[in-house]
């Protein structure tokens, strides 16, 4: 996380002028910094040497090591080392930034990573490995902390105690050099040689991390840690068992006996063909990161790209100094008005920068009383969907119309193909967002439309509204000129009335007018925690905020619940280890994940209804069923149903069906299993492409990619139509074949399915 520069911080260390603080250890400070007529390719982590270790000649040497280290390693995940200068009067050296969280602050705050994801981190991070190895070098301190998650694959960074193989031991005998519960038994031991070997094992605790949110030795005590490594006992019992084996071998007792880096890489990268020799295969455009994770990483390149913007601060005082009655006097006090004026610029220039990345990455204070923005009362407001939030005092009967649904549902209900529940006068239609970006969340409630659009030019999101009829536009949030943060909003959800957001400025959540979208309410932020994800159910609006210091820590997660009339708040609760992001509602339970347990909740109180020790491997929006914990279980009340571990649902039909990709091929295609929650058994299968969007619309299931729209009959299987020419469906981006693009949000209502695409168009069309 970037944080504004101290006052006292230097302009400049050698040629790099420092832009933010990204953070400090043992052994120094380290900062963003650019070269003069630098850009956002230039940056550069510095590191300096704290002031009191930089004499000592035991740390200059580490310094030395760590610089001619950097310097010797090349590879695609791995951080190059830029420029060094280990014998200045202040040591720095500069390796290349990536803009992204670290892998500790990204399971922190979004949960584990799916299998598949980690299968790539862990082939990524083993190449870069190899490239450590190849240089005649052990990293010894690969840890979730020393892995950032950038936009095109994971980074290995900090060869703060890296050390060669023939190299003298810098610490004394009995110093434990590495983190505790990602250290080898060698490690702990410190009279047996550290190889590559001890790499592979802090490789496997890592993996395990990524993919369960715990360290295989995690314990509250660190004596019982470093037990449990020198016994060769990790707990691998949340991991999912596609992971098992290699992480296993990795975690082995004897040095010997783990795989190397050629090995991981050959059995965890699917993609992978024998051949001699480990392949220095280049990091891709863009890593299969989950969308959460993107959106964090975008983050970090949104304040990255303000702290660069960010006017420098001007190195002394250029205005001339005032006048006075003497020499003397004018020469003391213009040092001291100078001196006083350079330290006015420097806590200015802050505070600009501390006011973009307060919004960009944390929540700002809530004052106390604060009144909601815009307008005093509520605007008119458009006549909706009824299901979900408040209702209207008229006697008359309201409209009979389809239930909202959001683009995160994997199941639109039964009556998701009934015609007659269509918006008034809807028509097949077709139009193009205002301004530039694609949706990447979307939800419907009668006739209005909302989407969450994202500007990739500037990473900025907001807020627009189309009439479902005949797609005209309504509204956008924050309106346009209104000023607003750097990230835009997020967490969005619709009831019948309203629609619910993170407010723009960043602090807390907005009560929007569904009919202009005006907002009527804030839902307050709190100190130290940023506003995450909201949901609305029955009458009563859900909100989860994140800690700063991410899961576990003392800023832990905080959850609140307000009734839906009049936002009066009615249950608080702070829930350590819990994942923000998975807050959503399934029955009349509200449910959260977590790295150590999930938990069903009573949405009238709070308090836990149900617990179970696990995390699972999707969460989709109010499913009835999940995988998670060696098997498939009941969302609501956490009991398993079957033992069978089909892979990452795609969907899960209200009634019991689960579909996931199958293992391999059939017929050369990529397939879907649609397997039944209860037997475990496959019921039907179909062929499918990953990246298509599967969702279960009343008796069908349909599938929406670049094929077009193909529908099945839900209990068994059977093709119902395929539209694989629909007008006003976008070609994918560069395709000369006229190959139909993927949606980006599918929504089906009313017997009409709505989709938006990369391109920022956005059309409906009727379910075949």
């Amino acid at each position: 996380m970037l944080r504004p520069l101290d006052a006292n911080a230097p302009y400049d260390i050698g040629p790099y002028r420092l832009l933010a603080e990204l953070g400090s250890g043992g052994m120094g400070t380290v900062h963003l910094a650019v070269p003069p007529g630098g850009g956002a390719a230039d940056l550069v982590a510095l590191k300096t040497v704290r002031s009191d270790l930089e004499q000592q000649g035991d740390f200059r040497l580490r310094f030395r090591r760590e610089a001619e280290a950097a310097r010797a390693v090349r590879g695609p995940y791995v951080s190059a080392l830029v420029d060094a200068a280990p014998e200045a009067e202040r040591p720095w050296l500069a390796t290349e930034y990536i803009a992204g969280p670290s892998l500790a602050e990204a399971v922190g705050l979004l949960g584990p990573l799916p299998v598949p994801v980690v299968r790539d981190l862990g082939a990524a991070l083993a190449r870069g490995l190899s490239a450590v190895h190849g240089s005649r070098l052990v990293h010894r301190d690969l840890k979730p902390a020393n892995v950032v998650l950038g936009a095109g694959g994971p980074r290995l960074i900090d060869f703060g105690i890296a050390q060669a193989y023939d190299a003298t031991a810098l610490t004394a005998a009995g110093v434990m050099v590495g983190s505790p519960g990602f250290m080898s038994p060698e490690h702990i031991a410190a009279d047996r040689s550290v190889t590559a070997a001890s790499d592979v094992f802090c490789l496997g605790a890592v993996l395990c991390f990524a993919a369960t949110g715990r360290g295989p030795f995690e314990d509250t005590e660190l004596a019982a840690i470093v037990h449990r490594v020198a016994q060769g006992r990790p707990d691998l019992s949340r991991l999912p068992e596609d992971l098992r084996q290699i992480v296993t071998a990795c975690l082995h007792r004897d040095p010997d006996r783990r795989p190397t880096t050629a090995k991981l890489i050959r059995t965890l990268d699917t993609s992978f063909t024998d051949r001699p020799g480990v392949p220095p295969a280049p990091a891709p455009a863009a890593f299969p990161w989950p969308g959460d994770v993107r959106e964090l990483i975008r983050t970090y390149e949104t304040a990255v790209a303000a702290a660069l913007a960010t006017p420098p601060m001007p190195r002394t005082a250029p205005d001339p100094a005032p006048a006075g009655d003497s020499a003397g006097r004018i020469r003391t006090g213009s040092r001291a008005w100078a001196h006083g004026r350079r330290l006015r610029l420097a806590i200015a220039g802050a505070g600009v920068l501390a006011g973009v990345l307060t919004t960009a990455l944390s929540l700002i204070p809530d004052a106390p009383g604060r009144k909601a923005p815009g307008n005093a009362g509520p605007a008119p407001e458009r006549s909706a969907g009824s299901n979900g939030g408040t209702t209207g005092s008229s006697a008359t009967p309201a409209p009979r119309t389809a239930p909202r649904v959001t683009s995160g549902m994997a199941d639109f209900g039964p009556e998701a193909l009934d015609r007659t529940l269509q918006p008034a006068d809807w028509r097949p239609w077709a139009v193009s967002f205002e301004g530039p970006g694609a949706a990447d969340d979307c939800a419907l409630s009668g006739d209005v439309l909302v989407c969450r659009i994202r500007d990739e030019a500037t990473r900025l999101t907001r807020l627009e509204a189309r009439d479902a009829s005949d797609g005209s536009w309504l509204w956008r949030y924050p309106a346009e000129g209104v000023p607003t943060g750097l990230l835009g909003v997020g967490g969005l959800d619709v009831d019948a009335r309203h629609a619910y957001v993170t407010a723009a400025d960043g602090d807390g959540f907005d009560v929007l007018n569904l009919s202009d979208g005006k907002p009527v309410a804030r839902l307050p932020g709190r100190t130290g925690y940023s506003p995450s994800v909201v949901r609305v159910r029955d009458g009563r609006i859900f909100t989860s905020y994140a800690g700063g210091a991410g899961a576990g820590h003392a800023a832990n997660m905080l959850f609140r619940a307000y009734d839906a009339d009049d936002r009066a708040q009615i249950w608080e609760r702070v829930i350590p280890w819990a994942f923000p992001s998975s807050l959503d509602t399934v029955g009349d339970r509200l449910w959260l994940t977590g790295s150590q347990a999930t938990l069903a909740l009573d949405p009238a109180t709070g308090k836990t209804l149900a617990e179970a020790p696990w995390n699972c491997d999707r969460r989709i929006r109010n499913s009835p069923y999940d995988v998670c914990g060696g098997g498939i279980v009941d969302a609501r009340t956490l009991r398993q149903v079957n033992g069978a571990h089909p892979g990452i649902p795609e969907a899960v039909s209200r009634g019991g069906l689960l579909f996931a990709e199958g293992d391999g091929r059939r017929e050369g295609s990529r397939y879907l299993q649609a397997v039944d929650v209860r037997s475990g058994n496959e019921q039907w299968a179909a062929t499918w492409t990953r990246g298509d969007s599967v969702v279960v619309a009343g008796d069908r299931l349909l599938i929406f990619g670049a094929a077009g729209v193909r529908a099945f009959a839900l209990d068994d299987g059977t093709p119902q139509a395929s539209l694989s020419t629909v007008r006003n469906w976008p070609r994918g981006a560069g395709s000369l074949t006229g190959e139909k693009a993927q949606p980006t949000t599918v929504l089906v209502s009313g017997g009409a399915y709505f989709l938006t695409f990369g391109d920022g168009t956005v059309m409906t069309a009727p379910v075949p």
